[in-house]
């Protein structure tokens, strides 16, 4: 345990990265030359591949502001020359930053525990209803490019994709073991986009979230261990229902609240999948540049993988 790990009274009993760097950027502080250099050499075929869903309404009943779009001109382009045979259109894009829908990165403002943020901050005071949040937010993340290993789950137990609600646990994950290097990323596919999602009101849903897949609690473990910079999954990061009873949403917590490790949620990663199927190894570039949003507790992001 390190000398900054203070004993906590109540679950989760320890503070992990709290204090460990000089600025609040978490474990994106374990990006270097070298973690470049790392994703350039996992690269062996050079095709490249957006990992974004394509933005949509919310499929899951949770969010009605999830994503709208308003076409606001289309017509004459009214900065040219009247007698100019040119036309313009212009839109409106509105996406709610968190929920279960669309491809986004959380910022470590995002989640809180017992009223604390990353690095002991008051989540209170860092976040305000109505206002730009103040502290830990998108404004603080670098871009990311890093190597990236890529778990895809249902296929290594030979089905098409996980029940929603059956979590990934730690022996999904244990293969990895003696290849991951701090600052690496961990890419996991529950194939929430082969299969039905369960919604809030569908008679199967657990809770007010639904049934998703996601990472059990003993994952975390193995996540602090390896010192990732992020973890991205197809679906919520955290499995609805709760795999433990401290917590509703243990991922969240854990990784952005004690590790200062930045979540990345629902993205498509169908086509990665079969993409792949048959090669010698599971690692690829990871690029993922989040917008840059002055007080925005996330972003809208399509990452990119080269594989």
């Amino acid at each position: 345990m390190r000398s900054f790990e203070r004993i906590l009274p109540y679950w989760p009993h320890r503070t992990y990265n709290w204090g460990r760097w000089s600025n609040d950027r978490g474990t994106l502080n374990l990006l270097d030359p070298g973690t470049t250099q790392r994703a350039i050499a996992s690269v062996s075929t050079f095709e490249t591949l957006a990992l974004g869903a394509p933005l949509r309404a919310d499929d899951a009943g949770l969010d009605a502001h999830a994503f709208s779009l308003d076409m606001l001109h289309a017509g004459k382009y009214d900065f040219g020359p009247t007698t100019e045979p040119v036309q313009a259109a212009g839109d409106r894009v509105c996406v709610s930053i968190h929920g279960m829908t669309n491809s986004h990165i959380d910022a470590l403002c995002h989640a809180g525990h017992r009223g604390r943020s990353f690095n002991d901050s008051e989540f209170a005071v860092n976040v305000e209803r109505g206002q730009p949040a103040r502290r830990l937010t998108i404004m603080e993340m670098p871009t990311v490019v890093t190597r990236a290993w890529f778990v895809d789950v249902p296929r290594r137990r030979g089905v098409k994709a996980l029940r929603p609600g059956t979590p990934v646990v730690p022996e999904d994950l244990a293969w990895l073991d003696g290849q991951v290097e701090p600052g690496d990323a961990v890419v996991v596919r529950t194939g929430r986009y082969a299969t039905r999602v369960v919604r809030p009101d569908d008679p199967e849903a657990g809770d007010d979230h639904g049934n998703w897949s996601g990472l059990h609690v003993d994952c975390m473990e193995q996540v602090a261990a390896w010192e990732l910079s992020t973890v991205a999954t197809d679906s919520s990061g955290d499995n609805f229902p709760s795999t433990t009873s401290e917590c509703s949403v243990p991922i969240h917590v854990l990784t952005e609240v004690y590790l200062g490790l930045p979540l990345l949620h629902h993205l498509d990663l169908e086509e990665l999948g079969r993409r792949m199927q048959g090669r010698a190894g599971s690692a690829f570039m990871l690029i993922v540049a989040p917008l840059r949003v002055i007080g925005g507790t996330g972003s809208p992001v399509s990452p990119v993988a080269v594989i």
